[in-house]
């Protein structure tokens, strides 16, 4: 029988990171004692947070159970610093379709959680491990369990583990780490902690900033070019609410690259996005208002079609229901940005073309 490894009593955050944390760190791994192969996975399509938090998680299991660790890959990685920090920094991704996830005795899952329904937990096993800096779900249940929505980033977290057991950080690591704290908090700037601005400053002496130029500056196709023309074209205004229907994406998280690009508009303070990858639509919300929940706003307006969440100023999401056309997806996005603006307290209204001409 599984225990519940989330402990009632208070220990300090190791270290000076910050904060409070409510997790018995030793307990958990004792729990873990004996594992041998640890798949560890992430929302399909990781962004910088989720892939660091899992290279570092991969760490603390392979120094303190001696268990071979597995980074699993679901989706893509499309957005170009976000591949150039695995090739970069040579995160060992692995396609799931190449997996055989019934060889794994242990399941966990970072910056992301059970029946969110954007990751690819394999059905019928629970996860063994959660950890986490989203909201927590009801169905967010683990014998490791460790969701703090009070914090910045997952990898805050996970580097929280590696300090507290004295696991050594390599260049690699460190710039990952490093990487998804910048990216995450827009360089401590949004939703950032004490937390993180200690582990921000931990990790700097530590970074390879040859590499980290390299991740931050890549090359980028021709293929971002259209993306963005195609993205002010279709953009509307409605006050300080700003949408773009992208139509077909090249990969599915330049919705969010999108609306973090439209949000910097002068007035702006909403940011919508959607476009359609493979038939399936994906959404993308952005928010510059502090009082206002992101993740509450998307679930309203994707409400039962689809699986959506978030945190603070940022969310995401998508629709269950395919589309197999620009017009199919035109009236979709009609429909989601209507509700936006009642879930705002706005009527629907027409909006302006942000570019004329």
């Amino acid at each position: 029988m599984k225990t519940d490894l989330t402990a009632t009593t208070e220990i300090t955050v190791p270290m000076g990171l910050g904060g409070r944390m409510q997790f018995d760190l030793t307990r958990a791994l004792a729990g873990l004692s004996g594992r041998r192969s640890v798949g560890v996975f992430m929302h399909d399509n990781p962004d910088p947070d989720s892939m660091a938090a899992a290279l570092g998680l991969g760490r603390l299991f392979e120094a303190e159970l001696g268990a071979r660790v597995t980074l699993v890959l679901a989706g893509i990685v499309g957005r170009a610093e976000n591949r150039a920090m695995v090739e970069q920094l040579q995160i060992p991704l692995v396609p799931l379709h190449s997996l055989d996830t019934d060889a794994f005795d242990t399941l966990a899952i970072v910056d992301s959680q059970p029946g969110t329904g954007n990751n690819s937990l394999p059905k019928g096993r629970s996860a063994d491990v959660i950890v986490d800096h989203h909201p927590a779900r009801e169905t967010a249940l683990a014998p490791w369990c460790d969701i703090r929505p009070e914090l910045g980033a997952t990898s805050t977290i996970v580097l929280q583990y590696l300090r507290e057991r004295a696991v050594p950080l390599d260049e690699r690591l460190a710039t990952a780490l490093f990487y998804a704290l910048k990216t995450e908090t827009r360089d401590l700037g949004r939703e950032a902690t004490e937390a993180e601005r200690a582990a921000y400053l931990h990790l700097v002496s530590l970074v390879d900033h040859d590499q980290l130029y390299r991740v931050c500056h890549p090359k980028v196709p021709k293929e971002h070019f259209v993306a963005l023309d195609r993205a002010v074209r279709s953009a509307k205004t409605y006050g300080d609410l700003v949408v773009a229907n992208l139509d077909e994406l090249f990969y599915p998280d330049l919705v969010a690259e999108i609306a973090d690009m439209l949000l910097t508009f002068d007035g702006a303070r909403f940011a919508l996005c959607a476009g359609r990858y493979r038939g399936k639509v994906y959404v993308s919300l952005r928010t510059e208002v502090d009082d206002t929940r992101a993740g509450g706003l998307i679930r309203r307006i994707i409400d039962r079609e689809g699986a959506a969440g978030g945190h603070g100023t940022m969310a995401g999401g998508s629709l269950h229901r395919l589309v197999s056309s620009a017009e199919d997806l035109q009236a979709t996005f009609d429909v989601l940005v209507g509700r936006l603006q009642e879930a705002l307290g706005r009527p629907r209204e027409s909006g302006q073309r942000l570019v004329t001409g």
